[in-house]
């Protein structure tokens, strides 16, 4: 509580964690927005899937240098300009959505191409205004937030969709997105620690340079390895189950698909709330990260399997407060695997190398999940949706089955190489 209470009084901290609240409230409402309007007007989820194609791309095709401008620009300046650039986006679609239904997923490929750099310059951000005693707080908090935002968004999307409309919801947030870059306005100047070229050639060759040494330090570092292709696995599957949520709601649940905010989002929102404030307590009080991840993978799993095999084989209230309990179970457990795993990459990466290893990371996480979305979708669209649920349980015992299988010969390697210094 008292580190809470330090973050608080840091008013530098308090300006970059309000835009990110209400950048966090403005995405997830918008998302699912596009998510009830395109599967309201199509009844289908590939077309719904097609949605996060639109926010893949962008990081796919201009993730790297995003990246690495995060190092080399002031980040004041790119976040302020890319919830800026978000809320014109977001106005503009609001006039034409009537004529152009599938515009939308131009819209949130702009938007997506704006988050590439607002991403990266904000985790780098964090570190440069906390100490590094009291980061894993800062994730804590931030992680809240995303929680809180998910909810909340999901939340306000629904009302919003029901009693607004669209368009008027799109207007308000981007009033909101207007009022989360006047906050980031307020920062001190975060200027480069390197500096691009003046010259065109210079600046392209520094650009790539830059990206390259990236990607090189990921791979070489088993430190940051290891923790990023976790993150790619939890991205993947958060990807899979917010496309499918409308599909989810309607089959799993049995509400409307403007209410999955309500039956969904919102207990595996509490659930992420509460793990937000154990976990940090936990490895605070000598809980090992890897600890912490496992029970959270295979708590995670063990709600999967339940949504896809169970529930719908039960009676339908009994059902349905098994599906709550296992979407809260889902959130918290996510969001354990989540903070030690950022924390640990955060801790372990230079700090002039934070924007494009994040950056690198998002990269790379978002391009991993188009595909899989895409199958998906197609599974649910054919076979249900409670299968891909349940496939992706059983996915996550077999990467823990996999981790167990493995952790036995690195202990041996370890021994004999304790038994040949000894000797």
């Amino acid at each position: 509580m008292k580190e809470i209470v330090t973050l608080l009084q840091n008013r530098n901290f308090v300006h970059l964690w309000v835009s990110q609240i209400i950048s966090q409230i403005v995405i997830n409402t918008l998302s699912f927005l596009m998510l009830i309007y395109l599967f309201e007007k199509t009844g289908s989820t590939i077309a719904t899937s097609f949605v996060w194609l639109a926010y893949a791309l962008p990081a796919i095709l201009f993730g790297p240098i995003a990246a690495v401008t995060a190092d080399l620009v002031d980040k004041r300046k790119a976040l302020v300009l890319t919830l800026i650039v978000q809320a014109i986006t977001v106005s503009v679609y609001a006039f034409l959505f009537q004529r152009y239904i599938y515009m939308a997923y131009a819209i949130v490929f702009i938007y997506s191409l704006a988050n590439q750099f607002y991403i990266p310059s904000e985790a780098a951000t964090i570190p440069l205004l906390v100490k590094q005693k009291i980061l894993p707080f800062a994730n804590s908090l931030f992680f809240v937030t995303v929680q809180l935002g998910l909810a909340v968004g999901f939340l306000l999307a629904g009302v919003s969709y029901e009693y607004l409309g669209l368009g008027k919801s799109l207007i308000l947030s981007a009033a909101f997105l207007f009022l989360a870059a006047s906050s980031v306005s307020l920062l001190p100047k975060l200027a480069a620690l390197e500096h691009v070229p003046k010259d065109f050639a210079g600046g392209v060759g520094k650009f790539f340079s830059e990206l390259l040494e990236g990607y090189q330090f990921i791979k070489d570092t088993k430190r940051i390895l290891m923790p990023f292709f976790l993150l790619i696995g939890l991205q993947v599957a958060l990807s899979i189950i917010v496309v499918t949520m409308p599909a989810m709601a309607e089959d799993v649940v049995r509400v409307r698909a403007s209410l999955a905010g309500v039956a969904i989002v919102v207990p595996g929102a509490l659930g992420a709330l509460v793990a937000s404030i154990l976990v940090p307590r936990a490895i605070s009080e000598g809980v090992t990260r890897k600890k912490v991840i496992e029970i959270s993978l295979f708590c995670l799993s063990v709600a999967l399997v339940l949504l896809g095999f169970a529930v719908l084989r039960l009676p339908f209230w009994l059902g349905r407060t098994l599906a709550v309990a296992c979407f809260f179970v889902a959130g918290a457990s996510y969001v354990g695997s989540l903070i030690p795993t950022l924390t640990h990459l955060q801790l372990s990466t230079p700090k002039d190398k934070l924007g494009r290893v994040f950056g690198s990371i998002w990269f790379i996480t978002t391009a991993a999940t188009v595909l899989p979305v895409i199958f998906s979708a197609t599974i649910t669209e054919v076979f249900g949706v409670s299968l891909t649920v349940a496939l992706l349980g059983l996915m996550g015992f077999v990467v823990l089955l996999m981790a167990q299988v493995q952790s036995p010969s690195v202990f041996q390697a370890k021994i004999k190489l304790l038994g040949k210094r000894t000797k």
